[in-house]
């Protein structure tokens, strides 16, 4: 592996900051893409925003998406999927800072299932926690050097200038980080088809998250012709999303009590939802009544500019692309890596 390419691989800095930046996202059912425009006085200009529905495979569908947009001449990021990299919360170790990658290989050797030498290790660092007298907490990232050399290769093969790695839940900490609520602390949820990532965020700085395996398709009320297929009845189908539901409502509790709990933060009062796929009307109502927060769902146009109206579901689809894209518009950019 290049050495070029350890140097800014996942959420590190690679050369001069650019006004201009697009982001490329493997999804589920094809690929997003998002062009953010970095302006100073004004909201981030999201200058495009695409969905490639999957063709045949990834490469087949990265050409066809080149021949809507020149990216051979852009600046571009991208994400590693939940499943190439692990994102731990630990104890920072008590060694000096230029020994803590040393230090957190040897730590979580043992949760790797390939060689601790062959692991890229990030750290991000929690801010305020010396005041709390406990040892502070740090989040790491871990990942193949060859899964990260993959994810660069794909792209770089047909010409894209890779100049960031990065992962979902710092994306989703960029469009967190400029909400209103950010100010005093936000839980922001992004629930995809089948889990959801919760993060808490509190001026730009990620201080949890959390993946929840239940996502929009558990939530959805079965209709007649469904239930009847399924072989449920109403008060099954009920059932079921009241379980789920409740599971959901748990789970951002646990993670509400631990943020102010363990960083000594003031009672979340606001939880946001990313825009859904698929609307899942008593959502907000159930979620607001069982938590006592307010719960509002978020229009990525209260964030960005753009051209004309986002479709919402076009909205979910690109949500960590824009996320992704949205990097260098947020007000304290990320420190270069030291790796």
């Amino acid at each position: 592996m290049r050495q070029t390419r350890v140097i800014f691989v996942l959420n590190w800095f690679k050369g001069e900051h650019s006004e201009n930046l697009s982001s490329i996202v493997q999804h589920a059912e094809g690929l997003a893409y998002a062009c953010i425009t970095q302006r100073e006085t004004q909201k981030p200009l999201l200058t495009a925003c695409i969905f490639q529905s999957q063709i045949s495979d990834s490469k087949t569908t990265l050409n066809q998406l080149l021949q809507q947009k020149n990216l051979t001449k852009h600046s571009v990021t991208t994400l590693l999927d939940s499943s190439n990299f692990l994102l731990l919360l630990m104890q920072r170790p008590a060694v000096e800072k230029q020994e803590l990658p040393d230090a957190v290989r040897w730590q979580i050797k043992d949760q790797l299932d390939y060689p601790a030498e062959e692991a890229i290790i990030e750290i991000l660092e929690i801010p305020g926690q010396q005041e709390r007298g406990r040892l502070p907490m740090i989040y790491v990232i871990a990942a193949h050097q060859y899964t990260v050399k993959a994810s660069i290769d794909l792209l770089e093969d047909i010409k894209i200038n890779v100049q960031y790695i990065d992962i979902p839940e710092l994306a989703q900490r960029n469009i967190s980080s400029l909400l209103p609520e950010d100010l005093n602390g936000v839980a922001l949820l992004n629930m995809q088809a089948n889990n959801s990532l919760l993060t808490i965020t509190h001026n730009g700085e990620l201080f949890l998250s959390r993946i929840i395996d239940i996502g929009y398709e558990h939530l959805e009320t079965h209709n007649e012709q469904e239930q009847e297929s399924d072989g449920l009845s109403l008060e099954q189908s009920t059932s079921e999303f009241d379980i789920n539901t409740s599971k959901v409502i748990l789970e951002i509790q646990r993670s509400l009590d631990y943020y102010e709990s363990h960083y000594g933060k003031p009672t979340i009062g606001n939880l946001v939802i990313a825009p859904l796929e698929n609307d899942i009307p008593s959502l907000n109502k159930q979620l607001e009544h069982d938590l006592g927060v307010a719960v509002r769902s978020l229009d990525i146009q209260e964030i960005v500019d753009f051209e004309s109206v986002l479709d919402i579901e076009l909205q979910a689809k690109c949500f960590c692309a824009i996320g992704a894209a949205l990097r260098e518009a947020i007000s304290k950019p990320t420190p270069p890596g030291r790796i």
